[in-house]
């Protein structure tokens, strides 16, 4: 105790600047004779009502200078009228009527907090709940990615095996095709040296034959020839032995025979040409020229096999040829698109793994829940409608349109598509809201000028009272003549302080958000 009034003595001179020594002050204290007048004399001289503030302090000092202190202690402050009890009763009731209205709407605003706490409780058990699930599927994907990263893992050594398997493969086919390129073109050079010595030993024929047939023919023409003049010559001679010895007769039938003779000799001559023709050629010539074609048969026919299987040779090595060709583009291609995916996979096997992050759950706005809700409902309201209309009631107004002419809300046509009907809806929600907002603007400014005025008039008041109460007071504590005066001012005194505290505890910034249930009424009833 002692050491509390020390600090406040010390707290006091040194907020009002006033020279004091710490250690004479610090030694009256410590003697216990003392203790007890020096604590009964701050208690009763160093109090709120005794001291002056700071800027009560400072004012003083400002008229202390300019000499308005002694102007304003001569003159008589009796003069100043002072409140009547009637004047003070009656702003003891505006003060309670004051505080039966901010205790009203400190009630509302309660129930409002209550209400706030209720659906923060609600959204932090969700959000927990939210949390909870998030971080179930986090680890569910964290287990997955592990098995997916084994997975790839895995199927990344198994690639990299088949791409050296593959480059091995590769490298043994290019051998061994070229070692079979080579055997094939070997092959073909044999076949071809071959087809050229066998064309080299065809026989043309044709050049040898017609020399010989030639030559048959004239050694033919000779021989008609010779035996032509050898006939000729033996028919002469025996016509000159005739004829000698027809002289030896010396008579007429002889004569007759020479010229019979003579004519059958003239008839001879022109038949021994033909006849010896025809003998040399049947018996020469034709045998000759029968040996010759067939010779000349069995050449051409050797020759027509030779070029036939030649012809077949090289149609072979021809066909074989453009099967090699179309095999090695097939290979080359297969080559290519093989070393391709063998660099593609390098590149995918050989580039960094992508930083993962951690998967946010998306929150959607309230604006697409509202139109996924408004839109799923449209239907079912006009399959409502049309159900009602057609079920022959004699109601004329529908009941949807009845809340909506008690809403003061026009509903769209029902021509209209769905997409407009919600856009119309939205839109008609949407001026709702802001008119409910600026309703509640000017009613929340409306209620804190009215209890701002209340309030300042209460303390004008107060102050007063104060100063009309503690004016001729010298010191000590001030109390009134009624002691039931005296507790309805300490109580009412205390209910402001309340009030006050009350009034610093409410946050306008929560006032001014949107009010959850008031939405959802009013979402509710504008469908």
């Amino acid at each position: 105790m002692a050491e509390d009034s020390y600090q406040t003595l010390l707290s006091i001179l040194r907020d009002r600047d006033v020279p004091h020594d710490r250690d004479a002050i610090k030694a009256a204290f410590n003697d216990p004779d003392n203790q007890t007048a020096i604590q009964t004399w701050i208690q009763e001289y160093l109090t709120p009502e005794t001291l002056l503030t700071r800027d009560e302090a400072a004012l003083y000092a400002t008229l202390l200078k300019n000499g308005q202190v002694e102007a304003l202690a001569a003159q008589d402050l009796s003069i100043a009228q002072a409140f009547t009890h009637q004047e003070i009763q009656n702003a003891i009731e505006e003060l309670k009527r004051s505080t039966a209205a901010i205790e009203k709407q400190t009630e509302a605003l309660r129930l409002q907090q209550n209400a706030m706490a209720s659906l923060v409780k609600n959204d932090k058990r969700t959000s927990q709940t939210r949390a909870h699930t998030e971080k179930g599927q986090v680890r569910k994907w964290e287990v997955e990615k592990g098995h997916i990263n084994a997975a790839i893992e895995e199927l990344s050594q198994s690639l990299k095996y088949q791409i050296v398997d593959l480059e091995q493969q590769s490298k043994a086919t290019d051998a061994g095709v070229r070692q079979t390129v080579d055997n094939i073109l070997k092959s073909d050079d044999k076949l071809l040296l071959s087809l050229q010595k066998l064309a080299s030993d065809l026989d043309p024929g044709q050049s040898g034959d017609d020399d010989t047939i030639a030559r048959i023919r004239d050694l033919c023409a000779r021989l008609i020839k010779h035996t032509v003049e050898g006939i000729r010559t033996r028919l002469d001679r025996i016509y000159l032995d005739t004829l000698k010895s027809s002289n030896t007769s010396n008579g007429h039938d002889s004569d007759n025979q020479v010229n019979d003779l003579q004519e059958e000799l003239e008839s001879l001559y022109s038949e021994i040409l033909p006849v010896a023709q025809m003998s040399a050629e049947q018996q020469y010539l034709e045998p000759a020229l029968r040996t010759i074609a067939a010779t000349n048969g069995q050449g051409q026919e050797r020759s027509v096999k030779a070029v036939k299987y030649i012809c077949e040779c090289l149609t072979f090595l021809v066909n074989r040829i453009e099967t090699l060709l179309e095999r090695i583009e097939e290979s080359q291609c297969h080559r290519m698109a093989l070393q391709f995916v063998v660099d593609s996979a390098k590149k995918e096997l050989a580039r960094p793994e992508p930083s993962t992050t951690k998967p946010s759950s998306p929150t959607k706005p309230n604006t697409q829940r509202r139109r996924k809700s408004s839109s799923s409902q449209t239907s079912p309201i006009r399959a409502r409608t049309t159900r009602r209309r057609s079920s022959g009631h004699d109601e004329d107004i529908e009941p949807e349109q009845q809340l909506a002419r008690n809403l003061g809300i026009i509903l769209p046509a029902e021509g209209v598509s769905d997409t407009a009907r919600v856009e119309a809806l939205e839109k008609m929600l949407s001026e709702r809201i802001t008119r409910l907002e600026s309703h509640a603007n000017s009613l929340q400014s409306t209620a804190e000028t009215s209890i701002s005025s209340h309030l300042l008039d209460a303390q004008i008041t107060l102050g007063l009272l104060r100063d009309s109460l503690l004016a001729e007071t010298l010191y000590g504590k001030v109390r009134l003549i009624d002691p039931d005066v005296e507790s309805d001012v300490s109580k009412f005194d205390h209910e402001v302080q309340d009030l006050q505290r009350s009034l610093d505890a409410v946050e306008l910034h929560a006032l001014q958000a949107k009010n959850i249930n008031r939405e959802q009424l009013v979402e509710r009833w504008s469908r």
